[in-house]
């Protein structure tokens, strides 16, 4: 009986024959290796170079961990991650073709070249949700001692932001349209970094500042800034998007769904990790993981991190009522081109929309 298990049969030369030969097993065994090896080279040759104009933020979780995790090389996608310093300068990155798609907040720059026909929007990134801590009003200890201790005593106040028409000051606006009071109560000083903000306002040259957590929690945690609430907590909106030039996505649209398919797919892992089944803010089995993961692109420890959470949506569906809003509100602010129809920005090949409630 052989090694197999089978009685060996024929003459002491035909057996010593048969065992210099493979056997039908490992023939089998060796051609499907050889296959697998040709498919792997052929598909890695194929892979197409893809570079993805994004921030180092909490909003981008999802990007980081399908890059990590090999999503995007799952799709045939070579991808680069180029950063940037402001999420103004992304929209004219991707409408040049440096970068093939933009992952940035909604600001005036990408809704006006949306809406000269250079770029689409083909999905939706982090909202503004309750129970998630994205941007948050931070206050001087001297305007909070002074009375500066809700949203609705804003008026007569100065407030940093980051930039005139990006997604800090849509959502001051927003708090002022719910509790009353007009934008123009409140005295806006533009800085250039966030690090500049969270200095204004522990200095007391700024009153206030809208921050993500992630930028501040050190300030907040020895006493320098008093954050006297969240904006998700008070009005929820679409903050960030995916975006690509029209030409990218009349064009190469099965680069398109390839790169959607990998987004989705690390966005699910990040929801997974940071999100209850009911959609409420909790640490998952994978929360370690994921957090070291995007500790090592934004450069923030992971407890920071975790005290810092942003709502990705698993999907990455869009929030196409409230983009459609906030052209509207830029149009009026007079800071987006008042001739073109809001709905040519948002392309519906691609966007799954957020059903509304």
């Amino acid at each position: 009986m052989d090694v197999t298990g089978t009685v060996a049969m024929g003459s002491p030369a035909e057996r010593e024959q048969r065992s210099m030969q493979p056997s039908k097993l490992y023939r089998g065994a060796l051609a499907n290796m050889l296959l697998g090896m040709f498919v792997f080279t052929s598909f890695t040759a194929a892979a197409t170079e893809t570079k993805v104009g994004l921030l180092r933020s909490i909003q981008n979780g999802g990007i980081f961990v399908a890059q990590e995790k090999g999503y995007f090389a799952a799709e045939g996608l070579a991808t680069e991650l180029v950063f940037f310093n402001t999420a103004q300068q992304i929209p004219a990155a991707v409408a040049s073709h440096a970068v093939d798609f933009g992952a940035a907040g909604t600001t005036a720059s990408l809704y006006s070249s949306g809406l000269q026909g250079t770029l689409r929007i083909i999905g939706g990134v982090a909202r503004e949700t309750a129970g998630y801590r994205l941007y948050g009003l931070a206050v001087s200890p001297r305007a909070y001692e002074a009375g500066l201790k809700t949203f609705k005593d804003l008026p007569g106040h100065s407030v940093a932001v980051a930039t005139v028409g990006a997604p800090a000051h849509y959502g001051l606006a927003l708090i002022a349209g719910r509790y009353g009071f007009p934008l123009t109560d409140v005295r806006l000083l533009p800085e250039p970094a966030y690090t500049s903000i969270v200095a204004a306002v522990s200095s007391g040259q700024a009153d206030a500042g809208i921050i993500p957590a992630t930028a501040m929690l050190a300030e907040m945690s020895r006493g320098a800034v008093r954050v006297i609430g969240w904006i998700g907590d008070e009005v929820p909106w679409q903050v960030s998007v995916i975006f690509t030039a029209s030409a990218m996505a009349n064009e190469n649209g099965k680069a398109v769904l390839r790169f959607l398919r990998a987004y989705r797919k690390g966005a699910r892992a990040y929801y997974d990790a940071f999100t209850a089944p009911d959609g409420s803010r909790k640490d998952g089995s994978t929360a370690p993981e994921i957090l070291s993961i995007v500790a090592q692109y934004i450069g923030h420890p992971g407890e920071q991190i975790r005290a810092g959470i942003a709502y990705v949506d698993p999907e990455a569906r869009l929030d196409v009522r409230d983009i459609l809003r906030q052209v509207e509100w830029y149009r009026k602010e007079g800071l987006v081109d008042e001739a073109q129809l809001a709905e040519r920005i948002i392309d519906d090949h691609y966007v799954i929309p957020l059903p509304q409630r």
